[in-house]
This record gives structure tokens, sequence and C-alpha cells, in this order.
């Protein structure tokens, strides 16, 4: 019987784990005793390359065993939410239309069609349809309802991330980037986090040329944005004890800005499962707020059909065609504009795919990378899943392009992470409760690019992080660790292939930072990929011109945050969002004017 294909890469990494115990002990791995498994299993951990294949094959039996109800109960994690009783459905679902209620091909008109309802392309066709245009959304996922959002850990990221989160950039490190693939777009799975850009950012874009961001042109759009979203602090009682901890060690160090993070929530009972869908709908994504406002002004939706190709003469574009998830249902959209709003990876890949040129198109990519570090404080209870997974912040080096967020995890994520393997992933597990986590983002310099790759279901993203952008991210994993050790912490942990053991002390954990030497002795991931379709001046600077008109095209634009210029430095959602009203309202102006 054939393998199912995303069994195959786990039984490929399988058989290699067993005939390298072969050739090692003489005999396969699953016949090795418990202490030679976890010497064999070390010894290839403690490897780059084996280590990473070794995590990979144990991703999905870690996840399905931390998912168990008992192992939840044992860890003190918050079960699985109950399925709510359903409310009656608003008129506005009536607007959303499937597969299933379309024949086999099917013909759509509309004033504008927005391909992505993320931050950028939900808050556009808002806004367009408040100017009274037939607006259609489509989106390749679906739409998750609060009975969806109260599934356990392992189906939600089979529904809601593209790939099951496996989506990254390859270079000098492997850096994960896990995209939604749903209504809402990777609003759904993020943290609810809300920050302004910096004010001397956008001087920075304005003195590049970009005079929309000047004289405080975009203030009222980021107005708009945190009033739709209702965007306030988040509530100290729910961020948790980790924010005690944090603001002692950061006071120890002489910082000063410590404070709870803006965030659309209103309403949060710190259920923990921010990056998994909100299952009591308070975090205002995009599928709970822009979205449902959209089709209540008029506006249409289309979940579950993929967009192939747009439909062009020249440089007019006439609609585009989309298939849904069984390649037969086929639907055309004729449209008098088409708007983009896939995200900074998906976005550039598309275009190209499309036969759009320009030499900025898919580079530019920033990324704000981002590190942890987690701590033991024996005899502790962070009520780790009983508060807000990221609702505190340390901001005094943000100038200097160092942000300090919390990124609290749930027990089955925080298993996947864990590099040990056997007794000491239980011991590590059983601490879940007892264990501080924090994290970090730089703005970064580096810059990656994204390419569409003919025969590849996903698009090539390559990124390489320079020596300055390294630096800063040791430095900010420096000052973390002393931020724990300074609260009582007795040991840290140092997430990463080549740094799993404890460390006791402060002088261990610096040496070991010290002694790093290259990007890849981390654990980086990241979950801002900005830039790739950027806005400028001329076409010889970037892809969109300052309506977001892509260059070259009389009705194609792109709404999202391959827009940004650069990396702001702080969490972007709302600056994209300001951004799509603000190039929406403009588009809106120019279709009713004729």
């Amino acid at each position: 019987m054939p393998l199912d294909p995303d069994k195959r890469l786990e039984y490929w990494l399988g058989q290699c784990l067993e005939q390298g115990s072969r050739l090692r002990f003489g005999a396969p791995l699953s016949a090795l005793d418990e202490a030679q498994r976890e010497r064999w299993l070390d010894s290839l951990a403690a490897h780059p390359v084996s280590g990473a294949l070794l995590q990979a094959l144990s991703a999905p039996a870690r996840l399905r065993w931390l998912a168990e109800p008992r192992i939840l109960a044992r860890t003190g994690q918050r079960p699985d939410p109950a399925a709510p009783a359903q409310p009656e459905q608003p008129r506005w679902r009536q607007q959303i239309a499937t597969p299933q209620d379309f024949p086999e091909n099917e013909t759509l008109e509309a004033d504008v069609v927005v391909v992505g309802t993320g931050a950028g392309g939900a808050a556009a066709a808002w806004e367009l349809a408040s100017h009274g245009l037939a607006v259609l959304m489509i989106e390749e996922g679906d739409y998750p309802d609060r009975e969806a959002l109260a599934e356990d850990l392992p189906t939600l990221v089979e529904r809601l991330y593209r790939h099951r989160g496996l989506t990254g950039t390859v270079g000098n490190t492997l850096i994960p980037v896990p995209l939604g693939r749903c209504v809402g777009g990777t609003t759904t799975i993020n943290s609810g986090t809300c920050v302004r850009p910096p004010a001397a950012i956008l001087e920075q874009w304005h003195g590049a040329g970009l005079h929309l961001f000047g004289n405080n042109r975009l203030a009222p759009h980021l107005e708009m944005v945190e009033s739709v979203l209702s965007v306030q602090p988040a509530e100290r009682r729910h961020v948790g004890p980790v924010a005690d901890i944090i603001e002692q060690g950061a006071k120890a160090l002489g910082f000063q800005q410590a404070h709870c993070l803006p965030r659309n929530a209103v309403g949060c009972d710190g259920q923990g499962r921010c990056q998994f869908g909100c299952p009591t709908e308070a975090k205002q994504s995009t599928q709970v707020s822009f979205v449902p406002q959209a089709l209540q002004k008029g506006a249409f939706l289309v979940s579950g059909y993929r967009v192939q190709r747009l439909q062009r003469q020249g440089a007019q574009i006439q609609g585009l065609e989309a298939v849904a998830a069984d390649g037969v249902k086929r639907l055309q959209v004729r449209a008098r504009a088409v708007v983009v709003s896939m995200g900074s990876l998906l976005t550039p890949a598309f275009l190209q795919k499309e036969g759009v040129r320009n030499a900025w198109l898919g580079a530019n990519l920033s990324l704000h990378p981002a590190g942890a570090v987690t701590a033991w404080f024996p005899g502790m209870d962070f009520r780790n899943s009983h508060t807000i997974p990221q609702g505190f912040g340390v901001s005094d080096l943000a100038d200097e392009g160092i942000l300090f967020e919390g990124a609290t995890l749930p027990l089955p994520v925080h298993g996947l992470l864990s590099p040990y393997q056997g007794q000491r992933f239980a011991e590590q597990m059983q601490r879940y409760q007892e264990t501080a986590f924090f994290g970090f983002m730089i703005r970064d310099d580096s810059r990656g690019r994204v390419r569409h790759v003919p025969g590849l279901p996903f698009p090539w993203v390559s990124y390489r992080m320079n020596q300055a952008d390294f630096e800063r991210f040791k430095h900010a994993t420096a000052l973390l660790t002393a931020m724990y050790f300074a609260a009582g912490a007795r040991s840290v942990n140092l997430p990463g292939l080549r740094f799993r053991q404890e460390l006791r002390s402060l002088e261990e954990a610096q040496q070991a930072i010290g002694a790093a030497r290259h990007p890849r002795d981390f654990l980086v991931s990241a979950y801002h990929p900005l830039g790739t379709c950027r806005l400028a001046p001329h076409a010889a600077q970037g892809v969109c011109d300052p309506t977001h008109r892509v260059f070259g095209y009389h009705n194609l634009y792109v709404m999202d945050g391959s827009n940004l210029p650069s990396a702001p430095g702080v969490n972007p959602q709302v600056t994209i969002m300001a951004l799509a009203l603000r190039g929406a309202a403009l588009l809106a102006q120019r279709l009713t004017n004729g």
C-alpha cells in the first residue's frame, strides 16, 4: 500500500535513523536499550544537520503525545475549550460562498476583486465597500468559526497554517516563517500585538521620496485601525507572573520601559491560544473585524478557491481565474481592478509567475528575526496556557533595533522546540509550569529574496543574516539571559541545536553566547515577512507606486505587508492595515470618479 505523501519524509527519516544506528551499534535503533538510544540520539542532536532531521522526524509524534488530555492535565496545561453553542447566524454570513455553492464553472463580476483576507486584504475590502463599490474577496482557506477554533492544537495547525506551519527561509540558517491559510490570514494565528510604526521610521520612508508618510498623514488611518480593532493595553492580570519576572530583571539592568503591550483583544480571558485562533473571538483578527464589517457594507467573500492566474490584455488586467481544492471547480472573476493581498512571500511569487517584471519584485525581504530564552524557576507557577502568550514588553532598546516581547508557548509547541530526547525530554515537559518563556525580535538590515520556481508548490525564499544582525541577535539573547538571572532563575536554556545544555549561571551563559560563531547556533524564527513589493516613487526603486498600483499596469494593485519599504522594528499589522486603508481609499476615488 503506497504511503500517504505527508508520511513519506517521516518514513525516510526513520529509515535513516534505523540504518545509522545499525552502522554505529550493529543493531537498528528500535533494538537498542534505553541508555543506548539516548546516547545515540543526543549525539545526533548535537550536529546541525542530523539534529534538524531528528527534530523533523520526532515532531509529529511529540505533538500527538503532548496534545493528549492526560499529558495536558499532568503538566497543568489548560484543556481544549468546549465547543460553544452556535448563536444564530448573522445576516452577513449569507454573503459567504464556498465551492459547493457553485457549478463546475462560474463567472462573477465585481468592481474590485481582493485576493486574500489578512491584514492588508481585509482592510482594503472594508474601505472599498465603504465607498459603495462591488467588492469580492477570494480566500484559499476556509472560514474558522468558534466551534472550529475549539479543536485540539494538531487539528488547528492542519486547518489554519499553510503547509502545517512548515514554511520558512533557507540561507546561513533555516528560519521558520509560519503563515496563515484561512479567512483572516496570519492575523488569525498571530499574538494580537498592535503597535504603531515608530515616527523615526516614517520619517525615514518620507525622506526616501514617499511623501505619504510625512506630516502625520498616516495618522487618521492608524486611528481608524485602532478603533476597528479596539486596541488597548493588555490587562496585567492576564499577562501572568512572567511579567513580574521580566520587569524585575529589566529594572536590575537599568531598563525603564517595561510595559503591557497594546493588543486587539478586549474581553480577553487569557486562554493562551492566540496563535491557533482565539476560541472566544476576543482577539479582533480580521475574520472577526474587517471581514464581517466589509460584508455588512455589501462585499462578498468566496472561500476555498486558490487564484491561479490573472486575465489580462497587455497592461490591462481584466480579472482572474481561481480553482477549488478539488481541482475541478473553476471560478472566473471579471473586475475593474485587482488587489493582490497574499502576503510578502506569496504575492511576489504569484506576480512573477504572471509575468510581472521588476528588479525589486521579490527582493528586499525583511523578517524581524526573533529569538527566545527559557528559564527554570523551581517552585514557581507561571500559569502557562492560562495567560496571554504575548502581553508584555521591554522597549528601551527599540531605537537600537531590539524589542523584547513575551512569547509564552502552549505545551505542545514547547515540546516541539525541545532538543532533548527520552528521559531529559520528559523532565523538561514536567517543568512546564515552572518555566518562564520570553523572547525578542530585531529590526534587521539583512535582506532576502522570494522566487517563483516552476513546479514547486511554494515560493523559494532565501535569506542570509549578516554579521551586524547576528551580533544584535546575540546581544539581545545575552540581555534576556541576564534579566532572568537577575530575577532569580536557577538555570536558562538557549533554544537551538548547538546550545541544548542548561546554563546555571550568567557566566556560563555569557561564555556560551560568546562562543557562537554562526546564526545556526541558535534557534531563529520570524513572523513578519515584509518588503517584497515595496512602495516607491519610481519603478527603479520599488514595485508599486505610492497609490499601491504595480508599476507598468493600469489596474493591478498590491496591498499587504510586502508594501513596506523597510523593516519597521515593531509588530507590523497596524501599519499594514493603515496603508491598505489609505491605498484602498485612493483606488475607490479613482474608480468612482471614472
